[in-house]
């Protein structure tokens, strides 16, 4: 993720987290002051529906009182109780309702007979042993539906036996439940008919059918006005406890909810495009110096060491960008003293592989002039016969010296593919190592027949030299003896001739073959390690090889191997 895309991400948390958290504490705040405010008027409310209630309860009550005293003391309805007739009551129970105000009011025998019903007079004479039924043992209000000329109505009632001049019977009285007072609450408030808890059945609302919605039942506020036994619950015929309940939910609160959800919304949408257009100008204003820096630092990761940190940013930019220059400066000065250092390890090595060639060259001259002090010490005719012995040797040092010193001049070394006799180069190196060391025998095996190969002669001289010297370095110290012969590689495209050098020293270490032919990597005290880097080298520049085999106390055998040169020079 870029810079800018972090910046402008930072700044919209930024936005958004207080505008969310003070319009999340507003909501809470406000929503639990109104909830606080709606109960306690709800609370009120209810209280006015229980004291209604309780006064309708009352007023039953004191209607089935009066019908009581109407069937004990009025004549004309004594006598039609005692005939038994039905419908004899009818016109004493008609005016008795009328009076009253009592919307449902029956007269049955104890056994259930119907003998008169104000408001349906064509129930006289039927039998429900359940009316008669509701007076015993209930003692409290009971709903149930009874039938009215307009449909069946839920109604509550209210039942009583009666002994008339040793006739029985029994008085209901009733009001249909959605008529009364307290059932007649406003809008705000729902009225449920509950069962008792582990009835197993669904609540339903009052004045309606049907069981009562989820979220009706679920309505934050409720309390219970009382507890009736409600007849015929969901079809059956006994009777079920029932609360009847009062539930409320602040239509207010859900408004005032749902305008500061919209409110919330629209203030973090607005401050979601303030934070996202001052993100863009702070993150253009803050990444341009840091690009700026960073494009500097790709020109200096691609080896450019002239540029330099430019400032202009904030004050902390502007110290990282001297402290960046002040680093720069500091690598350009160690780059300067590493390549002075190149160059006098350069000068080192060459001053190295200088001394190292003009002893290989020098060797022979002094190995020539002892011979000729021994010869002149022995008398003037041993000194001419070594002089003329030995002096083909000194010459060819010589000028094995002075065409090195043509090669130094151009600096650099590379391999000439001039035509040169490996067998002869070969046999002139042996011959300059006559007598130098006498613990160290040498076994020339080179034949008389030419092996001309693709390499001047000064350099196969120094390739010879480095190969044979190492040679005789390590029979030293077993008194040993190097072997040398030239021969043809057989089968081998297009023609090569090899020389190989083998001695019984020491061997080399398994550890060590790999790094023999490394510049300065020597295992001799008196060595420069670059004999046998020097003579790969020279081979490898004519397109020829070295190849070295070893076994830690068995001796060493290497090869040069050559490309044969025909009768030109290609």
């Amino acid at each position: 993720m870029s810079f800018r895309a972090r910046l402008v991400i930072g700044a919209l948390i930024a936005a958004w987290v207080p505008v969310l958290c003070m319009g999340l504490l507003m909501r809470s705040v406000g929503a639990n002051r109104l909830t606080e405010a709606n109960e306690r008027r709800m609370e009120e409310r209810v209280d006015r529906i229980v004291r209604s209630w309780e006064r309708d309860m009352d007023r039953l009550d004191g209607r089935l009182g009066v019908l009581e005293g109407l069937l004990s003391e009025d004549n004309a309805a004594r006598i039609a109780l005692r005939s038994g007739a039905v419908g004899a009551l009818q016109g004493p129970l008609a005016r008795f309702a009328a009076s009253s105000g009592t919307a449902i009011t029956y007269v049955t025998d104890p056994d259930g007979t119907i003998l008169a019903a104000s408001h349906f007079p064509g129930d006289a004479g039927r039998h429900d042993p359940g009316l008669a039924g509701l007076a015993d043992g209930v003692g409290g209000p009971v709903v149930g539906r009874v039938p009215l000329p307009t449909g069946d109505v839920t109604a509550v009632i209210r039942a009583r036996r009666l002994d008339v001049g040793g006739v029985g019977a029994v008085a209901i009285v009733g009001a249909g439940l959605g008529d009364l007072a307290a059932m007649q609450g406003d809008s705000e408030i729902s009225l449920l008919a509950v069962p008792a808890a582990g009835a197993g059945l669904a609540p339903r609302r009052i004045g309606g059918s049907g069981s009562v919605a989820p979220e009706l039942a679920g309505l934050p506020g409720r309390r219970r006005i009382a507890r009736v036994a409600w007849k015929g619950w969901d079809g059956g015929t006994g009777l079920v406890p029932v609360d009847l309940v009062a539930a409320w939910e602040d239509p207010l609160l859900a408004a005032m909810v749902r305008s500061w959800d919209t409110a919330l919304l629209f203030a973090l949408g607005g401050s979601a495009v303030l934070a996202l257009l001052l993100g863009m100008a702070m993150a253009r204003r803050l990444s341009s110096p840091v690009e700026k820096l960073a494009a500097t630092a790709r020109r200096v990761h691609l080896g450019r060491l002239d540029v330099a940190f430019t400032r202009g940013g904030a004050r902390e930019l502007d110290r990282l960008g001297l402290f960046l220059n002040g680093m720069l400066g500091r690598i350009r000065e160690g780059l300067a003293r590493v390549r002075d250092a190149e160059k006098r390890a350069t000068l080192g090595e060459l001053a190295r592989q200088v001394n190292h060639d003009v002893r290989n060259g020098l060797i022979p001259i002094r190995n020539v002039m002892r011979h000729l002090d021994e010869a002149h010490r022995t008398g003037s005719g041993a000194l001419a016969e070594t002089y003329e012995a030995r002096a083909a040797t000194v010459t060819e040092s010589l000028d094995y010296l002075g065409e090195l010193a043509d090669q130094y001049r151009a600096v650099a070394v590379h391999g000439a593919r001039e035509r040169s006799d490996l067998r002869a180069v070969a046999h002139s190196v042996f011959e300059a190592r006559v007598g130098m060391g006498r613990e160290v025998r040498l076994i020339p095996m080179l034949g008389t027949e030419p092996a001309w190969v693709e390499m001047d002669s000064v350099s196969l001289r120094r390739v010879i030299e480095n190969l044979v010297a190492n040679a005789v370095a390590a029979a030293r110290n077993t008194n040993g003896e190097v072997r040398i012969w030239v021969e043809r590689v057989p089968d081998a495209v297009p023609p090569e001739h090899r020389l190989l050098v083998e001695d019984d020293g020491p061997g080399i270490p398994a550890e060590l073959r790999a790094r023999v032919f490394e510049p300065f990597f020597t295992t001799r005290r008196e060595g420069t390690g670059l004999g046998l880097a020097i003579a790969r080298r020279l081979a490898a520049d004519v397109g020829g090889r070295i190849v070295l085999e070893s076994d830690a106390g068995k001796g060493t055998r290497i090869e040069l191997v050559l490309r044969a040169a025909g009768d030109e020079v290609r």
